[in-house]
């Protein structure tokens, strides 16, 4: 069976004469997205929609690849009609029985985009409903709170009937906004950070911060395969494997414990920095949480923004750890995220953190650390890995 997924886009209506440059870049990264899954799609344009034609058995999969799609506020699964009531309630019907959808109410949303139509949209509502309660649909109409909105839509060049309406990712296509340095953990956070700046159509350029033998190699694999999963939404990705040893020998070796992940993380940022401005990134993305760990309290965050040549951007630092979760699900990072390997931050929490740090205090616990040196030694050794 051929399915129509109809895509909708939101916040790319109000870009005036830069639309058109928007909507190329959506289209642009469904295309990508869609082919890397495997999917065989053609894609047709048409009045402020996205068409994705797709013959398949079932159309689950896409509607959920195309939902996580930044830049796309909600995917309907559909099929093309001809421009008449019987077209559309019948195809509808086979529709849903395709689908295997029993909904146990139901209403009609109609939408004439093609004015030559002779029936108005309330009337061709009512119009369906009817032909649909006669041929097979046996199931009250509720008007107010229905199980199931069977749409209809008339275009100008083609009618379209759907009973399946996901929820999308909305924002700006990826890649519009620029480039920005990912900070990448193997936790749960900074994946959900990188796929919010995505959302608001930056290019993420992941750095991951490997301190073997303090860390081992599974941590690594676990970040590469992360990484992948952004890596899904944009033109292309490379991971920065910097070699953080160094430093987190230094760190043991001269650094006050309670000021312990305050100064790595100062060094994790200035490194960073370094790297962005050479990829051309022009901000540094963290998964910062207001208030969930030490290292996030404000105090502690200015500690670590004094130290970076670069802006930081927390997309997250106001969420819910429990919105971070379910955003993390999503978005297929979670299970990979809740894997028993441990990153650098983790394995250095002293027992007694700072919880209050002051930036003088912070760069008197430096001062027995050839900064420039070690920063130099990471930056230079750093692994690059093409996603």
């Amino acid at each position: 069976m051929e399915f129509v997924y109809i895509v909708r886009f939101g916040e790319i209506w109000i870009k005036g004469k830069n639309r058109r440059f928007f909507e190329q870049a959506l289209e642009q990264n469904i295309r990508r997205t869609l082919s890397r899954a495997g999917r065989d799609t053609k894609i047709e344009k048409e009045r402020g929609r996205l068409y994705v034609l797709e013959s398949a058995d079932d159309p689950g999969e896409t509607a959920a690849l195309l939902s996580r799609v930044p830049g796309i506020v909600s995917v309907s699964v559909g099929i093309r009609c001809e421009k008449s009531v019987e077209s559309l309630a019948e195809n509808g019907l086979k529709l849903m029985r395709k689908m295997a959808l029993a909904p146990v109410s139901f209403k009609v949303e109609s939408k004439r985009a093609d004015k030559t139509f002779p029936i108005p949209s309330p009337q061709l509502s009512r119009a369906v409903a009817e032909h649909l309660l006669t041929h097979g649909l046996d199931v009250p109409v509720d008007v107010h709170r229905p199980e199931m909105v069977f749409g209809v839509e008339i275009q100008q060049h083609g009618a379209y009937a759907f009973c399946r309406t996901l929820r999308g990712a909305g924002g700006l296509p990826a890649g519009v906004s620029g480039k920005v340095a990912l900070l990448l953990s193997g936790g749960i956070d900074s994946p959900v950070a990188g796929y919010r700046m995505q959302k608001r159509g930056a290019t993420v350029e992941p750095v991951y911060f490997h301190g073997f033998p303090f860390t081992s190699d599974m941590v690594k694999d676990k970040v590469a395969r992360l990484a992948k999963k952004l890596a899904f939404y944009q033109d292309s990705l490379t991971l920065h494997v910097v070699n953080f040893t160094p430093v987190l020998t230094a760190l043991k070796q001269s650094c006050p414990e309670k000021f312990t992940i305050i100064v790595m993380r100062r060094f994790m940022v200035r490194i960073a920095a370094e790297i962005a401005e050479k990829s051309g990134c022009r901000a540094l993305v963290t998964g910062d949480n207001l208030g969930q760990v030490a290292s996030q309290t404000l105090d502690n965050l200015e500690c670590v923004t004094e130290a970076s040549p670069l802006m930081i951007l927390r997309p997250l630092l106001s969420f819910d750890k429990f919105e971070i979760i379910e955003q993390a699900k999503q978005i297929g990072t979670y299970d990979i995220s809740i894997e028993p390997h441990e990153d650098c931050c983790a394995l250095f929490v002293p027992k007694f953190p700072e919880i209050y740090g002051k930036p003088e205090e912070a760069r008197k616990a430096e001062n027995g650390m050839d900064i420039y040196g070690l920063v130099a030694e990471c930056v230079v050794s750093t692994e690059e890995i093409s996603v």
